[in-house]
């Protein structure tokens, strides 16, 4: 059962709350694939016996995917990837376990509602309805944030939705054993980025929450009139990354300069997207990029999310000691944003602030031009 508040299907017209303003309303059909963002393939870091042990063929290879990423990150701030060790068959078992709780009962997804099961600044538990500053509207979907490494967590949502103990095993192993494939996958890329930096790849290592995953379900049902909603709005992720599976249907579009640009999904690809987190930690060399979703008026969407965020009370502090590229030598290195913890920053971009929210946190230090 769908979660569209005084909507079923069969109406031509969709309710108010779900109607946005005409300048935020979608300009680029959810198919507009005029040139879509970079794809890497990461097959050649997986050798099959063909390749085993030709070693200096492996650190081209890999000297290439780091290249190719390094200038998606910095271009883009998204990229795809392919061929990146996740099994297809357990990415499409997760599906299978998306599509069963989307199609639960209204009552029965509620047990779990953000307002229910959220802790602190972080949004966990069942919710359709996107919050940010004065807007009310509502958004086209359904979404459901879980605490994908948090067992007791899991193991209570699972209680609450279904009743026969195999339905409950199989909700909980599903997501343990994807956040744990799509983990260790995006961190892989994050090392990987890092080391294209100059810079010891487990760098960004100690600002991760290493217990909790957050992962995000988000269905986009069929709408009569997609012109006039969004599935999701504009924003940036918070935390370093994220890495996203499409599903088989375009829905995502993504920002740059200015322009809006339909990604075409990758079958069994995940869509990697730079979060605030990494673009200020690497001091505005990769791109937070502005996201949003579109939906369609005839096939219903399913995309899933992992993202890797930082732990809560951790300090996080502007950094001054990269290696700067040679294009940009003359660059001021003083610190660009005040300490803080990543719970404040959520809190700031739960509240106010969903794009761009480093900014909030920006320090104006003064010119070294001298002005006389």
């Amino acid at each position: 059962m769908h979660g569209i508040a005084g909507f079923s299907p069969g109406d031509d017209v969709i309710p108010a709350a779900y109607r946005w303003p005409v300048e935020l309303s979608p300009k680029v059909d959810y198919e507009d694939y005029e040139s879509s963002v970079p794809v890497v393939d990461m097959a050649e870091l997986y050798p099959n016996e063909a390749r085993r042990g030709l070693d200096d063929v492996a650190e081209v290879a890999k000297k290439r995917i780091v290249a190719e990423m390094l200038k998606a990150a910095e271009t883009w701030g998204v990229f795809q990837i392919v061929n990146h060790g996740v099994a297809a068959e357990l990415m499409e078992r997760l599906q299978a376990q998306a599509h069963k709780f989307f199609s639960l009962p209204m009552e029965l997804k509620n047990e779990i509602s953000v307002n229910k099961v959220s802790t602190g600044s972080v949004l966990l538990g069942y919710g359709f309805k996107v919050r940010g500053g004065s807007l009310t509207h509502c958004t086209w979907s359904e979404g459901l944030y879980l605490a994908a490494g948090d067992v007791s967590f899991l193991k209570d949502s699972a209680n609450k939705l279904y009743s026969k103990d195999c339905d409950k095993e199989a909700f909980v192993s599903t997501v343990l054993e994807y956040e744990a494939a799509v983990n260790q996958c995006s961190l892989q890329v994050l090392h990987l980025l890092a080391e294209g930096m100059g810079i010891d790849p487990a760098h960004f290592d100690r600002y991760l929450n290493k217990d909790v995953t957050i992962q995000r379900w988000n269905y986009y049902p069929p709408c009569p009139e997609p012109e006039r909603t969004l599935g999701l709005l504009e924003h940036t992720d918070a935390g370093l990354l994220a890495a996203v599976h499409l599903g088989d249907v375009g829905g995502l579009q993504v920002q740059r300069d200015g322009k809006w640009f339909a990604v075409r999904p990758e079958k069994n690809g995940f869509a990697i997207i730079v979060g605030d987190m990494l673009e200020m930690m690497t001091r505005g060399r990769f791109h937070s990029v502005p996201h949003r979703a579109v939906v369609n008026k005839s096939k219903p969407r399913l995309s899933i999310g992992n993202f890797l965020f930082l732990n809560q009370t951790m300090e996080v502090v502007s950094p001054t000691d990269l290696p700067v590229p040679a294009a940009e030598e003359e660059r001021d290195t003083r610190p660009e944003y005040r300490p803080f913890t990543f719970a404040e920053f959520l809190a700031h971009k739960l509240s106010t602030q969903p794009l761009r929210t480093f900014e909030f946190f920006k320090v104006q230090h003064k010119s070294l031009v001298p002005t006389s």
